[in-house]
Parts: C-alpha cells; structure tokens; sequence
C-alpha cells in the first residue's frame, strides 16, 4: 500500500470511529442533544458531518484508483436485496437517488 493510500485509510479509519460514536450518542441521548460545550451543534448535525467525512474519504480512494466505484454501488446494491430479505427494514429505490 503506497503512502498516499495508508494515509487515506487511516483516516477514513477515524472517521468511521466517530461515525460509530455519533450514533451512539443519538441512541442514548437524542438527535437534537448537544455536547454543553457546542450548544450549536446537534448530534444529528455531527453526525451529518462525520458521514460527509466518511463519503469525502471513500471518494479519495477511487480517486486514486484504489477502489470502483461502479464495483461499489453494485455492493450496495446487494446489500439492498439481502436487506430486503433479512430486515424490516423498507427501500425504495426512489428515494434513495440523490437530489
């Protein structure tokens, strides 16, 4: 793995650490909770942050030719199908298109 790339993962590495820590906020103490220190700043705002960060470094790795991207929404899209399956979860494709 060449520089530019370990660097890449290592952040996308904490920024998928602190994706996993906003959630955990939301779940115990709401998406409209702050920290008392950032009273402008909601878990969910935070959260919206640390998930552009983690979009922000996936899209360097296919900049770099490190992953697909057109590999990658195929996955996703597998993950859709076995989600329909496994979960109660509701997909509509139609609003999973980005405005």
């Amino acid at each position: 793995m060449d520089k530019q790339i370990d660097e890449i993962m290592s952040i996308l590495q904490e920024e998928c650490a602190e994706v996993i820590q906003m959630v955990s906020k939301i779940r115990r103490f709401g998406e409209y909770n702050h920290h008392p220190d950032e009273p402008e700043l909601t878990n969910l705002t935070k959260f919206k942050q640390e998930l552009g960060d983690v979009i922000a470094m996936i899209q360097l790795l296919a900049a770099h030719d490190y992953i697909d991207m057109q590999h990658i929404h195929m996955l996703k899209h597998e993950k859709f199908e076995k989600l329909k399956k496994w979960s109660d979860i509701n997909i509509d494709y139609d609003k999973l298109k980005y405005k």
